[in-house]
Parts: C-alpha cells; structure tokens; sequence
C-alpha cells in the first residue's frame, strides 16, 4: 500500500512539475527579475516562526521588493505575522500563500504518504505558479513541509532557473541535525546553524551564532 502511495507521489510530481514548467516557466521568470528580487519565506509555526522574524529583521526591505510569506493551512498564528509583515511595509509586493503540512503533529505514519502528497502538490503551484513570478531565493528553518518547497527549488537548476537556497537549523538543534535538516543538507546553498559543535560535526554547515 505504501509502496503505490509513494509511486502515485513521485508520478504526480512529476507530472504536475512538467506541465507547470512548460506553461509557466517563461512568463514567470521574465515577470520577476534581478531588479525586484523576490523572496520566499517559510513560517513553520511556533518556535520556527519566531525564529524566522528574528532572521527577517536582519534584512532590508529593499533588498527583496518581492515577497511571499508560505504558511501551514491551519497555522493561523503565523498567518497573522505575515499579515502584519505585510501591513509594516505596504510599499513591498508581497503575498501570503497556505500549504497543508506534509504531517501534522501525532499523525500515524501509515496515513502520512498521503498528506504529504496533497502538501507536495501545493507547493509546486507555489514554486512555479506563484502570481509573483519564480522565486530567487527561498529561506526556511523547519519544520518538514518545507523540504518539497525547497526540493523543488533544487531542480530549477537543471532547467534555466536557479534558486538560492538558504536553510537555518533551529536553536533547540544542540547536538543534532533535525530530520529537516539532514535531509536538506546536501541541497542548499547555505546551510546555516546556531551552535558552534554542528558546524564542526556536519560538512557544509556554517556556524552563525545565535538568531536574535
């Protein structure tokens, strides 16, 4: 059961992704370019999402014009932060887009395939049909459902586009990469963690002190 879960997964993104990319890939990428920099946030909820308006305060708002705030489907705290990110700087073109998590919290493992697939198609229309153009650069710190967001970021590459990918590893991270993480890892740009040993222990991370 499993096992044909995950094949109807890997068919429909695939499908869905062909078909997106011949349809939209042109308009989007000339929509949006160098000039208005668009950035694609992900608010993970709770402890994730503080962390990401502390990291957001670190950066002007013009230095990304072009914003799109990604929140989970349920997660209306954090829908009302990107609100008010937009509300702040009304001169900004900005938008606020909701995914279904790819797993929700106590979630049984054997219905997971299934949600996860519902959240990878969401995040395709975000990727490639987002009404502000592809995104240059995608910042996130967890939790899972950011990984089709970025993933799919990844294969742009092999198709004209490239996104910037940028993930930050969450402060309750110690000793450990998250699953997130770990899996992100090899796929990112930047992969930037808040305790000095993470650095020394996982090659390609980058040691950046702690978010305030």
């Amino acid at each position: 059961m499993l096992k044909t879960l995950f094949l109807l997964g890997v068919s429909a993104f695939a499908s869905v992704f062909l078909i997106l990319v011949g349809r939209e890939w042109y308009c989007s990428s000339k929509k949006n370019g160098l000039a208005n920099p668009h950035l694609l946030v992900y608010f993970g909820s709770g402890g994730h999402t503080g962390e990401m308006l502390n990291l957001l305060g670190a950066i002007k708002d013009h230095q990304y014009p072009v914003r799109s705030y990604v929140v989970g489907a349920d997660d209306k705290m954090s829908y009302s932060k990107a609100k008010a990110l937009i509300s702040d700087n009304p001169h900004n073109k900005s938008s606020i887009f909701t995914i279904p998590r790819a797993r929700y919290v106590k979630q049984s493992w054997s219905t997971t395939p299934l949600t996860a697939i519902w959240s990878l198609l969401f995040s395709l229309k975000v990727i490639f049909w987002n009404k502000n153009g592809i995104p240059d650069v995608i910042l996130c710190n967890g939790p899972g459902t950011c990984i089709f967001l970025c993933l799919e970021g990844y294969v742009t590459k092999f198709f004209g586009k490239r996104i910037r990918i940028v993930y930050v590893e969450s402060f309750a991270r110690v000793n450990n990469l998250s699953l997130s993480g770990k899996i992100l890892l090899p796929f990112v740009d930047r992969f930037l963690v808040q305790w000095p040993d993470l650095a020394l222990k996982y090659k390609g991370a980058e040691y950046v002190g702690i978010v305030t």
